[in-house]
Parts: C-alpha cells; structure tokens; sequence
C-alpha cells in the first residue's frame, strides 16, 4: 500500500488571480499522482479536504471539481471521500492510496556508486512560467511555459515501466528542484553524485526567454521546483534500454550525472 498527501494553500501554492479553478482542480490531484509515480506505483483512491473562503462562487466550487475528476478520469483513480470546511482563504490537501507488487517498486535508497543518474522530460519550465506570471499575470508569457506551472504531467505510466523492467535502483520526483531533491535520493541511498551543468535538459521556449529572468541560464532549472519529472539512478547496462524507453514514451530522458561514494557529495560540474 502506498500512501501520499500534498497540500495547496491559496497566496503560498497559487493565486487565483493567475490560475483557473479548472486547472487547481487538475494539479490539486496530479501533484499527488507524481509522488505515487516515483515509486513505480498504481494510483487507486484519493480524499480531499477542501477549506473554502464564504464569499466564494458555486461556479469556481463546480469548475474545480470538474478538473478534479476529469484527472482522475485519466488516471483511473476513484475519489472516495474527504471533508470540507469554511477557511479564510483556499486549502486543498489530498490524500492519494496507490498499490504494488513490492518487488516492483522503487524506492529513494537504492543508489550504487558508478550508476549513471537520469531525468526525464525538460528541467525549469514550470518556475520559469511562474515567474512570467508574478511578474506580468497570465498573459505575461509563452502559454507552454506558463501551461508547465499550471497543468504538470505526472510520469505515472512511465514511472511504472521504469519500476516494472527494473531499469532503475532508485527515483524519486523532482517536486522541490533538481539541486534539492538530488540531496534527498543521495541522503537516503548514503552516497553522493556529479552532475553535469550542461546535460541538464532545457526546452527551446526556456532558453529562450531565460535571460530575461536570470543571469545564469542553469539557475531555475536546478533550484526552481514544480517540474515533477522522474530522476532515477540506474547502471551502465541500462542506458540502451533505458533510450529506447525514452523512444516508446515519447519523454526525453537524459542523463546528466553520476553517482559517486558519499564521501564526494554533491558536486555540480560547470
């Protein structure tokens, strides 16, 4: 059994001004559904506990839910129960149950020294769009970018490919940034790792518009969070499988480092 939960709070997590309640419904849930996918799981149930402000609409109340359930269409997971509550301002925490064979699921310890490190899809692009719109609201950006911190894609099947063929020793979900949860696979797994600045995977519309925002044109990607990609470690023998995992999905995955003995830590190549 597998169990996670996440919570969303109005003016921390988003601002109403910026997201609309359609898309919170979606990424209420599909935050979730990542941490289920970073283990290889399947996701089956979910509650949600909602504080909801007096003032607000039915219609923002039912546009919301709408979101809600059509990603739990897509994922074919079940909403089973929750609660609600009168709150100053929006709170949303799920709580997702997901299931798996315990000999197919990953978890974040399993790290070996000479195992090659991996992610999927592009780094940056959801903080890169949250960004564009602190600075210039919804129409302050390309829509793909500013769409990547709105609508995330959890690696759900992907995931579970990764976990069921045994390709990875360990994974984890880039929730927090690249930097941060790196430390927290090496901290569980009692090693340390290279990464290579220029392996990180930026997409076209980032580094396009990265130099508006920033100087370095690695620093969102490493630091900036909500990409909710897969980062795994995996051995050499694995990289051809592992590229044409990469082919049968239709997600890049690249590798961008190396797991090290722990006495190296975590050292970022430039």
């Amino acid at each position: 059994l597998l169990v996670t939960t996440d919570m969303l709070i109005e003016d921390i997590h988003f601002d109403r001004s910026w997201i609309d309640p359609y898309h919170l419904g979606k990424k209420a849930l599909f935050v979730n559904l990542s941490d289920i996918a970073s283990m290889g799981g399947i996701p089956k149930y979910f509650l949600i506990s909602i504080g909801l402000p007096k003032n607000l609409s039915l219609s923002f109340i039912s546009s919301f839910y709408r979101g809600l359930k059509e990603g739990a269409k897509r994922f074919q997971v079940d909403l089973i129960g929750g609660d609600t509550s009168l709150s100053s301002k929006i709170v949303i925490n799920i709580c997702l149950l997901g299931e798996g064979k315990k000999g197919d699921l990953l978890f974040r310890g399993g790290a070996k020294v000479g195992n090659d490190l991996f992610v999927t899809g592009t780094l940056g692009d959801a903080a890169l769009g949250l960004k564009m719109l602190q600075r210039n609201g919804p129409s302050g950006g390309p829509r793909r970018l500013i769409e990547k911190h709105f609508s995330p894609s959890p690696r759900v099947q992907l995931g579970q490919a990764i976990a069921k063929y045994r390709f990875a020793t360990a994974m984890i979900d880039v929730s927090d940034g690249l930097l941060i949860d790196t430390h927290h696979l090496l901290e569980e797994s009692g090693v340390g790792a290279r990464i290579w600045e220029e392996q990180i995977p930026l997409s076209y519309l980032y580094r396009k518009w990265i130099h508006v925002y920033s100087n370095n044109p690695y620093q969102i990607a490493l630091s900036g969070g909500e990409d909710y990609e897969l980062l795994f470690t995996a051995p050499i023998k694995m990289r051809k499988r592992i590229s044409s995992l990469a082919l049968s999905y239709k997600i890049p995955i690249t590798r961008i480092g190396k797991i090290l003995p722990m006495r190296d830590g975590l050292r970022m190549i430039r």
